[in-house]
């Protein structure tokens, strides 16, 4: 009856994850898919991101399945993460504060049996969320431009990692189903023989699309008391299509009926990406690790329906991204609350895929730079004395625009995710 109780739970937890919304405030999200989201999760997260090398048998790490083999045979995990952001928007001239934040992802991983994992979850991959407007003048008559974005993609995967006979080869496969809705509107002038009126247009793409992960790791002894672990995953490019819909009014002073403009199958890829990383494990206290992921989006179709500016060779650029981090706790075998709680910290750079268009129609992307800080306060459970964690991060993340009028992006961020680890698969004997 209690693992009922909490198999409904999760159910219904998995159902509030369909809310995961857009939780950026970018205007460079007025472009492509929006702002890319992070994929790493639990621990992984307050260590810059790093997650190809990682083996963390606390938590599943979705961004390589192989790791998945690491889970306990007599363990059920399950780890759901809140955020919030606090963001600073300023050009040469301006600066706006924003605020941002929400459920931010779910993950489960069980048993099969010893040496095979199983992962489920959902996880947002892209966010849209901006507003900006200015006023102009023709001739004697003022006008208003606004343009506003919401949305994004989310993407709920599957996946298994196995322990091959091999010592120290894991392998692993996710298979994930990548959908959402992104929504743009744009209000301009309509210039006519007659005057000046306003036209508005709202535009909705709906991506539906399947994404696959290979990864695998590999793991042996450097020393009496250190580990290395080589990670490495592979996701290859996805030639998906989406539907396109755009209605566009004319506010005159008579009543205008609006055109409607569909278009179903348009292109929306996703790009190769190519991932490797490694971690050093020293005797359980200490795991330090580095990460370095390649998409290739240069090369992904996307329509120009969205009417965004630019050409398909301007669009998107390759993508790199770098991250480096680390975990420490004073003594994994001690029962001691503060031996138990687990510090971490990391840095992570990367360029953008996307571009956007300045004022004078220069066009150019931005490098992002970012630092995180977290802690994992140990919970015991006093039946099955399983130890799960809350773990508590804190992050700063800066994006620096290539062209000196665009806007720079500042963002403090808080999210704390709680990771339960319990024993749901140790059969008791009945006497």
């Amino acid at each position: 009856m209690l693992k009922s109780k909490k198999l409904l739970f999760i159910a219904l937890l998995a159902c509030i994850a369909g809310s995961l919304g857009a939780q950026t405030d970018s205007p460079y999200s007025r472009y492509g898919y929006g702002v890319l989201r992070d994929q790493s999760v639990g621990p992984s997260r307050a260590m810059g991101g790093i997650g190809y090398g990682l083996r963390n048998s606390q938590s599943a790490n979705p961004l390589n399945p192989a790791s998945y083999s690491r889970v306990d045979s007599l363990t059920f995990l399950f780890d759901i993460g809140v955020n919030y952001n606090m963001g600073k928007l300023s050009d040469e001239v301006n600066s706006e504060k924003k605020h941002n934040g929400g459920l931010d992802y779910i993950t489960i991983l069980v048993p099969i049996k010893k040496g095979l994992g199983l992962s489920f979850g959902i996880m947002p991959y892209s966010s849209v969320g901006y507003k900006f407007e200015s006023t102009e003048t023709n001739g004697s008559v003022m006008y208003n431009k606004s343009f506003s974005g919401s949305g994004g993609l989310s993407q709920v995967y599957g996946g298994l990692g196995y322990s091959t006979p091999i010592k120290g080869l894991s392998i692993g496969a996710n298979v994930s189903y990548l959908f959402g809705t992104i929504n743009h509107k744009r209000q301009l002038p309509a210039i006519s023989g007659s005057g000046t009126n306003t036209s508005l247009d709202n535009t909705e793409l709906s991506v539906k699309a399947a994404k696959f992960d290979i990864g695998l790791q590999y793991g042996f002894p450097i020393g009496k008391t250190k580990n290395l672990t080589l990670g490495a995953v592979y996701s290859p490019k996805i030639n998906s299509s989406a539907d396109y819909t755009n209605v566009h009014y004319i506010f005159t002073s008579s009543e205008t009926e609006p055109t409607t403009t569909e278009h179903n199958g348009i292109d929306a890829g996703i790009p190769e990406t190519y991932g490797l990383g490694f971690t050093i494990n020293s005797n359980n206290k200490l795991v330090f690790g580095a990460d370095a992921t390649y998409q290739r989006w240069s090369k992904v179709k996307y329509s120009s329906y969205m009417n965004d500016g630019l050409s398909d060779a301007d669009r998107f650029d390759d993508r790199w991204k770098y991250s480096a981090g680390a975990e420490y706790m004073i003594d994994p075998y001690d029962r001691s609350f503060f031996k138990k709680i687990k510090f971490r910290g990391g840095l992570n750079y990367s360029n953008s895929y996307l571009n956007a268009m300045d004022k004078n129609n220069k066009i150019d992307g931005y490098n992002e730079y970012g630092a995180t800080l977290g802690f994992g306060f140990p919970i015991r459970d006093n039946i099955g004395q399983r130890v799960s964690y809350i773990n508590l991060n804190f992050e700063y993340r800066k994006i620096k625009p290539k062209l000196k009028n665009m806007i720079t992006e500042e963002y403090f961020g808080v999210s704390l995710n709680v990771n339960i680890n319990e024993l749901w698969f140790f059969r008791r004997k009945v006497e």
